[in-house]
């Protein structure tokens, strides 16, 4: 529930205390993470792989996310903004970016026009999941839920609730979740960075896509009456992200030693 305060805070003093409140949610500091990190886990590959397949459900559908999103915004400025993020998971890397990736080992050949559910696919492959591993595995019910409810909240309950799913719930704070994981693989697995480079674009990027977000969502809480449906809409998605990371350190937990 929305304090009586944050009525008369801006909206950027608004969206900022939500942002910092997302950054200390459990679903983005998750004990999951930190057991993948430390291979606290009875089977660490097997754990890395089923996690990878699992987000897959959810991952390989982010641009329909997006594009969701952009249909429910009201001012064409506010849409045109977002289109940039669009592009970009398309595989669209312009100069800036180009220079940014450079510096942290990215070769620009292996992202420039290759969209980012594509990226994703080439990490299953290195990371070993096959047709035959399709054939003998399904998505969690908490994945399954996951991908559907999250674009509902994009594509069906306006746009303030979509502002703070996509943004302030997702695309703010999801290179404190890549980052985990990117260490992760390379403790533990032997994947090259181009084959889990989907991990670290992601991780180097996402601010800018965050920020273009961001700067909506205030916009849109410039009026009181917006805030609890963008606070809503940010704490659904951390939720049934939580519930997910819950589930799968049930499983992971569950498998037996290799």
């Amino acid at each position: 529930m929305m304090s009586r305060s944050s009525t008369l805070e801006t909206g950027h003093e608004f969206v900022t205390a939500l942002c910092e409140e997302a950054r200390n949610h459990r679903a983005v500091n998750h004990p999951y993470l930190q057991q993948l990190i430390a291979g606290d886990v009875p089977d660490i590959k097997g754990a890395l792989k089923d996690f990878v397949f699992q987000y897959s459900a959810y991952s390989m559908d982010f641009i329909r996310y997006l594009t969701a999103t952009i249909a429910q915004l009201e001012r064409g400025e506010h849409r045109k903004a977002l289109m940039k993020n669009l592009v970009e998971e398309t595989g669209k890397i312009d100069a800036e970016n180009a220079a940014l990736l450079g510096t942290i080992g990215i070769d620009l050949e292996w992202v420039d026009g290759i969209s980012h559910p594509e990226l994703f696919s080439r990490y299953m492959n290195a990371a070993g999941i096959d047709k035959e591993f399709l054939r003998n595995n399904q998505y969690a019910d908490e994945a399954v839920v996951w991908r559907d409810l999250f674009f509902s909240l994009c594509s069906k309950e306006g746009p303030t609730r979509a502002l703070g799913a996509i943004g302030l719930g997702t695309e703010n704070i999801v290179k404190y979740i890549y980052r985990p994981f990117i260490k992760a693989i390379e403790r533990h697995l032997d994947i090259s960075l181009r084959d889990r480079v989907f991990f670290d674009l992601h991780a180097a990027l996402d601010d800018q896509h965050g920020e273009a977000l961001t700067n909506i969502a205030i916009d849109y809480a410039e009026n009181w009456e917006h805030r609890k449906q963008i606070r809503d809409g940010m704490h659904m998605a951390l939720s049934i992200r939580n519930a997910f990371f819950d589930a799968l350190q049930a499983k992971a937990l569950a498998m037996k030693p290799t």
